[in-house]
């Protein structure tokens, strides 16, 4: 939580209407791109957004065009490591556009402080597109710096017309229509300058079928928490600028999730595993909230990059002997809790809520870089259930000990793994085993693998 001056019970109720968000959306229906949130496959690139756009310091009043705290595609179903490629080609999007920092906006009494209707923070504005050629649809080039919501609107890229499909693109603001209103009423809109509603149809005959031939369908659904009031809860330019110990750790927002369903008819000839059991037809859905974690999935999937992702610039390699992969339900990888320092080493008062908890005192002369060098390079979770410790340095864990960092649970067809170095670690000091098979682990969790090979 970037804000820690909200409190706990701030925190929490954040963890459960993202929670419902996602479950609502599942009842009713990284490939060179890395990320924060550690849950459900969540994309910086699939919310439009470039690393750094949830930067806590970005200038007040200001957004990125075309990053968005809400956002649903559907696309082809091209994955890497269980998560959705950049290069899909997207039929159709829905997006939300970030709010700004507003310290002076009215939220709403509600659990989720939602901006009031009328101020800069309440979502009013974003982009609609479907096309049958593909949206076009892609963040803000590198680099661009924010402007004022107004801007950031007329200038979002994430929902485009092609005039080669048929389809339209549709860039709205609600505001445009809404604030006059209000004002004749006595209830002058915050926002003075709201953005333009246009509607650009495309009448072009191209059906681009064959990336869902080759992939199949994917739809995906995320959200940060940058929709509560405005909040932004990440690093970026603007906090830590590039030559600084955690310039290398602006990877997106830290709080919030995301869901996925996959659709592979070709996936029909695939011999199951533990890792993928079944070939045709996936789901996951994850979310983080102030370093608590969890996801439900059908198939193993990539939540994290640690060491060496291509959106640390070079700051972060990969440690001598940091492993490639890890499950996030184990705190000890390959044996080795140093393997996972978020967990083990970090101090919580490091995190990416303020200029204080990013600062030498709280993280140390190498910063949340040198954290993320030594966490393994996927971070991934497992068919089944998992509650665990969010692995990104820059989270905000809200839970007192013996809670942080979180005790870990997962059960499904990796074994089960349940507790916590401050939990479990009390009981079980060492590696354990009974009739040759290893029941803990040298975190001091219950770990049961019957084939850890596999997983």
């Amino acid at each position: 939580m970037a804000d820690r001056a909200r409190g706990l019970i701030s925190r929490g109720r954040r963890i459960a209407v993202i929670a419902a968000a996602s479950g609502g959306l599942a009842v009713a229906g990284w490939a060179g791109a890395a990320f924060a949130v550690s849950g459900g496959g969540y994309s910086g690139y699939q919310q439009g957004c470039q690393p750094y756009d949830s930067d806590y310091a970005t200038p007040s009043g200001q957004t990125y065009a075309g990053c968005h705290n809400g956002a649903l595609n559907v696309e082809s179903g091209g994955t890497t490591n269980g998560d959705p490629n950049d290069s899909n080609t997207k039929y159709a999007q829905v997006g939300i556009d970030q709010a700004p920092i507003d310290n002076n906006a009215q939220s709403t009494p509600t659990p989720y402080s939602l901006g009031a209707p009328g101020t800069t923070t309440s979502p009013h504005d974003g982009c609609i597109a479907v096309n049958t050629a593909g949206t076009n649809g892609q963040p803000a080039p590198a680099g661009q710096g924010p402007t004022t919501p107004d801007q950031a609107q007329a200038n979002d890229s994430s929902c485009q017309p092609n005039s080669n499909g048929a389809g339209f693109a549709l860039n709205f603001d609600y505001y445009q229509y809404y604030c006059p209103i209000a004002d004749t009423l006595g209830m002058k809109c915050e926002d003075a300058t709201p953005g333009q509603t246009t509607f650009t149809p495309s009448t072009g005959s191209t059906v681009n079928y064959q990336p869902i031939v080759d992939n199949g369908v994917l739809i995906y659904y995320g959200m940060d928490d940058n929709s509560d009031a405005g909040e932004h809860d990440g690093l970026g330019p603007y906090s830590s600028p590039a030559g600084t110990p955690n310039a290398g750790a602006t990877n997106n927002s830290s709080d919030g999730g995301a869901l996925m369903i996959l659709l592979t008819p070709k996936g029909a000839t695939n011999t199951p595993s533990q890792t993928n059991p079944e070939g045709v037809l996936n789901a996951s859905m994850g979310f983080c909230a102030d370093g608590i974690c969890t996801e439900g999935t059908t198939y193993k999937q990539t939540v994290y990059h640690g060491c060496g992702a291509p959106d640390s610039n070079g700051y972060a390699p990969c440690d001598s002997g940091t492993p490639n992969d890890a499950n996030v339900y184990d705190y000890a990888p390959k044996g080795n809790p140093a393997n996972d320092p978020s967990v083990n080493n970090e101090s919580a008062n490091c995190n990416s809520g303020d200029s204080t908890s990013t600062n030498s005192t709280n993280c140390g002369s190498g910063g949340m870089d040198a954290y993320r060098s030594a966490t393994p390079a996927n971070e991934n979770v497992e068919p089944g259930f998992q509650l665990y410790s969010d692995p990104d340095p820059q989270r905000s864990p809200a839970a007192p000990s013996p809670f942080w960092p979180t005790p870990a649970l997962y059960i499904g067809t990796c074994g089960v793994y349940a507790g916590s170095p401050a939990t479990t670690g009390n009981f079980f000091t060492s590696p354990m085993t009974a009739g040759g098979q290893q029941i803990t682990n040298a975190d001091g969790q219950l770990a049961i693998d019957p084939n850890p090979s596999a997983c």
